[in-house]
């Protein structure tokens, strides 16, 4: 037998000798028990991690991808779990382990897979999970536990309708004799459906569950990344940049100007200066010269920037107060208000509307974790990014919450100017797409750096300094920021 890819091949007892002396000319290696490939140039591990479905296919004909595997179709920490109507056992080729347990043949919803093994059906996989595992003192249990499989519902939730569910409940009910599985771990499924349904109160185990069914879910994916970012963050070197005297100072103003150039407002100093100090609008630009002045305003207020939540409503008030302030020459993007439909850009998409409330109450319970002004604005700012919690402004209220922060505990603010703009929303993009967050705070620590560098006290040099260092430059790759090379960094 041989895999739709011509390199796999399985030996029978009309084979074995061919394929042992084409291993001994070189012509074939054995990835396992029966298993050769006349691939001899890739490595081992990197050819069976592309052809696993082909080497457990044509190994356990007719298997169903099952067990710990079932929620993402595949290997788990380098194993892939498997049910087929023959005895058990595994398959061990180089990099990963395939473990066969005797089960139940592949029902009518299972999902037939290219090459002969099958995907089994969201109910079949919770009914199987359900099964409790052997204990065990080294390793990953083959099944998930009860928390786990409170947050596989919960997941399944935020996609789904509640009649949907209810239909997976009432097949999980139909297949657990067929399966094998007690009425008692199918009734464990149930209730965990239940209180991802609002009928019953969610069993001990699944925070996320539980969360739901008192009526504030929230995104498990957007939570994992906060926790990556509070890690990368305690263990980050501290940051300590004083901040200078903001009164008589330019940096609200260049504060106000970059947030919102690089969010696509865009005027030159010069028109900027006229909205803010003299009340000019230019023509037919009134929404844009609010969303400047607005956001000077804000910034420029010392009592309000150093206002920080002590709890969640706090939390809440202060993203809806100011959300309205800057916002308020744009009615129609809902001032205040948090989005009624989703948001995303590009290919990110944001929390989703009935996951605000709840992701935000995560995150901001975390808050408390980390210690230093540096640490708690980072932080804050990518609470605020990634959750997006309205219709627009989301990114100039990042970095005001953020600067916020900075500001009551005396550290310098933090300016993304225009020729940072791709180097800060890439690291952003880093953490929501790829789950590391040592590119953020590697980035905002430079742009902070770059900020405290800057004397903006001094009117009649800022303008120099911003230039000197390429910050108005276009976000084009033909200039980088520089630190400018004066003692006031060193201070």
């Amino acid at each position: 037998m041989v895999s739709d890819r011509q390199s796999i091949l399985f030996s029978s007892a009309d084979t074995y000798k061919t394929l042992s002396r084409a291993v001994r000319r070189g012509e074939a290696a054995r990835l396992g028990t029966g298993v050769y490939s006349t691939d001899t140039a890739t490595p081992p591990e990197i050819l069976v991690r592309r052809e696993w479905r082909a080497i457990a296919s044509g190994t356990f004909p007719n298997a169903t991808i099952t067990d710990r595997s079932a929620p993402i179709a595949g290997p788990v920490d380098g194993v892939l779990y498997l049910a087929h109507d023959a005895p058990a056992r595994s398959l061990v080729p180089p990099g990963l382990t395939i473990s066969a347990r005797r089960g139940a043949p592949p029902q009518s919803d299972d999902v037939a897979l290219p090459g002969g093994l099958h995907q089994a059906s969201f109910a079949r996989g919770l009914v199987e999970n359900a099964i409790p595992s052997r204990a065990r003192t080294t390793g990953v249990a083959r099944r998930l536990s009860r928390a786990e499989l409170g947050d596989w519902i919960d997941r399944a939730a935020r996609l789904s309708s509640p009649s949907e569910l209810g239909r997976v409940r009432d097949r999980v009910r139909s297949l657990a004799p067929v399966l094998g599985v007690t009425a008692q771990a199918a009734r464990a499924v149930d209730d965990l459906i239940g209180a991802a349904l609002g009928t019953r109160d969610a069993p001990k185990g699944s925070r996320a569950l539980h969360q739901r069914s008192i009526g504030l879910p929230y995104d498990t994916q957007c939570v994992e990344r906060f926790d990556l970012l509070i890690s990368a963050l305690r263990s980050a070197a501290p940051q300590n940049r004083p901040a200078s005297p903001l009164s008589p100072s330019t940096l609200p103003f260049y504060e106000a100007y970059f947030s919102n150039y690089i969010e696509g407002t865009e005027f030159t100093v010069e028109e900027a200066e006229a909205i803010i100090y003299e009340g000019r609008v230019p023509g037919g630009r009134p929404a844009d010269a609010h969303d400047v002045q607005a956001t000077y305003e804000l910034v420029s207020d010392l009592e309000e920037m150093h206002r920080t939540a002590a709890d969640l409503t706090e939390f809440i008030d202060l993203l809806t107060h100011r959300h309205a302030l800057f916002m308020a020459g744009r009615p129609e993007k809902r001032p205040g208000l948090f989005k009624e439909l989703p948001n995303r850009a590009g290919s990110t998409l944001f929390v989703h509307p009935d996951l605000v409330r709840g992701t935000l109450l995560e995150g901001f319970a975390r808050l408390d974790e980390l210690d230093s002004a540096w640490e708690r604005a980072v932080y804050v700012h990518y609470l605020v990014a990634a959750v997006h919690p309205f219709d627009d402004g989301n990114g100039r209220l990042a970095r005001i919450m953020m600067n916020s922060e900075l500001d009551r505990r005396g550290q310098s603010r933090l300016i993304i100017p225009s020729v940072y703009r791709d180097d800060y929303l890439g690291a952003l993009r880093r953490l929501d797409r790829a789950d590391d967050p040592s590119v953020l705070v590697d980035s905002l620590r430079y742009a902070h750096d770059w900020t405290a560098s800057i004397d903006f006290t001094d009117a009649a040099t800022v303008r120099e300094q911003l230039e000197v260092t390429h910050a108005f430059a276009p976000a084009d790759g033909s200039e980088r920021l520089t630190l400018p090379l004066t003692r006031h960094f060193l201070r």
